[in-house]
């Protein structure tokens, strides 16, 4: 990673620098002039210092001046609001080596700052105290400590605070040392269970020992380039010696400047014996001997502990989040919401199940199951007990004056086995104001159908007794001509079988009984209805044109109704189809399933897009006579006899009008 110090005013990024910053390798230090940078600039931590011009020639020459005395080697590039020759040249003669004015090329900009940064990492070898030889029962000493140290860690790995865990962790450490520096750097908490797919590019310090502060608010490892990059790709202990092996080319330099920055030449991986979560970096003994192998092999062992206590640390907080996460949602439902155990305690219920409960919402008592009304609890008890799960129901509140939905879900993992009894969350809904509402709306259209009934109740009576009015208004002067006679006759007949036809409608719809159990054969029925229909209609050239029969083709049911339905329905085709020329084709199939399918097609338009739509429905025709309700009273009168209506608007493939099936009583004769 390169770590770049960008001078400005006010201390911030101006917003035409932040594309060209913006890249993950760098580390941007804001700070408002070069002192306060004096402790990572002494120490060589910059790559690339950067002068934001904004404030005057008298502050771009202090800032110059002081970059040059507290850090000669780091480049300098100065970045002015507008341009001006003489400001160019006076910042190349205090040391700036590059000098631009806005607007700013980004794009290069972006390429200049990281072949300075890159270049930057090419320091001398540092090196290291050499390893002395030390007394045998010295390093035995300090080896049994260290053992020590390891169970004593066992312990700290329970603790919940990581940092404080960490710090405490390093000054332990230190005692059985006696390293002078240290510094434990670790990736960002958002790792943890959320974010699967994706590390974090950067490596904080999180503990230090003997690292100036403002050096740990600026430094980071970075997982693209030097020491955190190597302890990804190899999690191993890496020595400041290691850099120079052939494997570590192309890393080499930067590992030397980070080893550098820090102070120090040892670093150790830190894993949850998973992946790499941090690395911890840190000094020799300030005895100047060298690290035995088994003190390395200990300290790798002790940072694995430490990364199993830091991650136990996160996912306890990481709980912890989502159960309070988990805990508002809840609460802020307005729905009641209840979990209860596998034995039956209820470890959870939100304000609405509360109120539900008659219980204040802030009352924090816990609340036990005998609290529950009956027809909730029973059900409950069978879900956790037994496993059944009941369709949602309904039912009153304790107050008796609101109405609830009840829905009983139970946790379980789709892995493993559904294992009894199992815990349980039961939602309640308010449902008074929607019951309330399809009540309104129930009665509305109750009120509605009787209007519209009565409506064209008014209207066919009326109809009906127009002709029956006239002749009453004559029979006193025409009574005894043979003609007024015949026409009387005919118009007393017309009219009562018009109104006991809107009774006889009016009544099958008004039924809910079964259907009688009578036997008949279809093409009787089919037969019988046609006549009738043509009866009714007074049409005497209406042809009914009846395929074949599949034997045997008996229906049961109520016959008189299944007739009356066919007679509605030929009625309807007969009125759809020029007087003339009346021609209804019938075809009759048995189906797989042992059902007889009917299909109708008149000599008629067939039924348009409106009328496909509404023709079963009560009332609607599309004639300016009639009432509307003959093939209403036939859709329900063959529903009732297990059957159904389908209506077709005409295509080259079917051309029907209308399909009707309906079971049959007889299975097919074998052959």
């Amino acid at each position: 990673m390169s770590h770049i110090l960008l001078i400005s005013y006010d201390a911030t990024i101006p917003d035409n620098l932040r594309e060209a910053l913006a890249a993950p390798e760098l580390r941007i230090v804001n700070k408002n002039s070069p002192e306060a940078a004096r402790s990572i600039l002494s120490r060589g931590a910059i790559d690339l210092a950067i002068i934001y011009s904004n404030s005057g020639d008298a502050k771009l020459v202090n800032d110059l001046k002081a970059l040059s005395e507290l850090s000669p080697e780091t480049p300098v590039m100065v970045i002015s609001e507008s341009y001006s020759l003489d400001e160019e040249q006076r910042s190349f003669e205090l040391g700036a080596d590059l000098y631009f004015s806005e607007p700013l090329p980004t794009q290069s900009l972006q390429r200049i700052i990281s072949r300075h940064s890159l270049s930057s990492t090419q320091v001398a070898n540092v090196i290291t105290q050499p390893a002395t030889t030390q007394n045998i029962k010295e390093r035995s000493r300090s080896s049994s400590a260290l053992h020590i140290l390891r169970d004593f860690s066992n312990i700290l790995g329970f603790s919940l605070d990581y940092r404080a865990f960490t710090q405490h962790f390093a000054l332990k450490l230190r005692e059985h040392i006696s390293f002078s520096r240290m510094g434990i750097f670790l990736e960002s908490s958002a790792k943890q269970t959320i974010i699967k797919d994706r590390d974090p590019h950067h490596l904080t310090c999180i503990a230090s020992l003997g690292l100036p502060a403002d050096l740990i608010d600026c430094f980071q490892l970075s997982r693209e380039v030097g020491i955190g990059k190597t302890i990804q790709q190899q999690p191993h202990i890496l020595t400041l010696q290691d850099c120079h092996q052939s494997h570590f080319e192309g890393q080499s330099n930067a590992i030397q400047k980070e080893f550098k920055v820090l102070g120090c030449d040892l670093a150790v991986p830190i894993t949850d014996r998973e992946r790499t979560i941090g690395v911890a970096v840190l000094n020799g003994p300030v005895t100047g001997r060298g690290y035995t192998e088994d003190e390395l092999q200990l300290l790798y062992l002790l940072m694995e502990e430490l990364g199993l206590a830091i991650r136990n640390s996160r996912l306890h907080a990481e709980i912890g989040r989502h159960g309070t996460l988990i805990e508002n949602v809840l609460s802020s439902m307005t729905s009641g919401a209840i979990v209860i155990n596998e034995d039956l305690d209820i470890l959870y219920a939100n304000r609405a199940a509360k109120r539900f409960l008659l219980i204040e919402p802030q009352e924090s008592r816990s609340i036990e199951f005998a609290e529950l009304p009956s027809e909730l609890a029973a059900p409950i008890h069978r879900a956790v007990e037994k496993g059944e799960l009941p369709r949602p129901f309904q039912l009153s509140s304790p107050a008796g004056n609101k109405i609830y939905q009840a829905s009983i879900f139970p946790f379980k993992n789709n892995e493993e086995l559904e294992l009894l009894p199992r815990p349980t969350m039961v939602v309640l809904e308010d449902f008074t104001h929607i019951e309330a509402n399809k009540q309104k709306a129930l009665e509305d259209s109750k009120s509605e159908l009787i209007g519209l009934i009565a409506e064209r109740f008014a209207h066919e009576i009326r109809n009906a007794l127009v002709p029956i009015t006239t002749h009453l208004q004559l029979i006193d002067k025409k009574i005894d001509q043979p003609v007024f006679q015949a026409s009387l006759k005919t118009a007393l007949k017309n009219e009562t079988d018009r109104i006991q036809r809107f009774s006889e409608q009016m009544l099958y719809l008004a039924q809910n009984s079964n259907p009688a159990e009578q036997t008949a054969d279809l093409g009787s029925i089919l037969n019988a209805a046609f006549e009738a229909a043509k009866k009714t209609t007074a049409n005497t050239t209406a042809h009914l044109q009846l395929g074949d029969l599949p034997r045997p083709s008996d229906l049961k049911g109520d016959i008189e109704g299944m007739t009356y339905a066919f007679e509605e329905i030929f009625l309807n085709a007969i009125q759809a189809s020029e007087a003339s020329a009346a021609k209804i084709q019938v075809r009759v199939v048995r189906t797989e399933e042992n059902s007889l399918n009917i299909t109708m097609r008149d000599s008629g338009p067939g039924f348009s897009n409106e009328s496909i739509e509404q023709a079963t429905e009560p009332f609607y025709t599309s004639r300016p006579t009639g009432v509307g309700l003959g093939l209403s009273v036939a859709k329900k009168i063959i529903e009732t006899h297990h059957g159904f209506v389908q209506l077709n608007q005409r295509t080259e493939i079917n051309d029907w009008d209308l399909l009707i099936q309906l079971p049959t009583t007889l299975a097919p004769t074998p052959l």
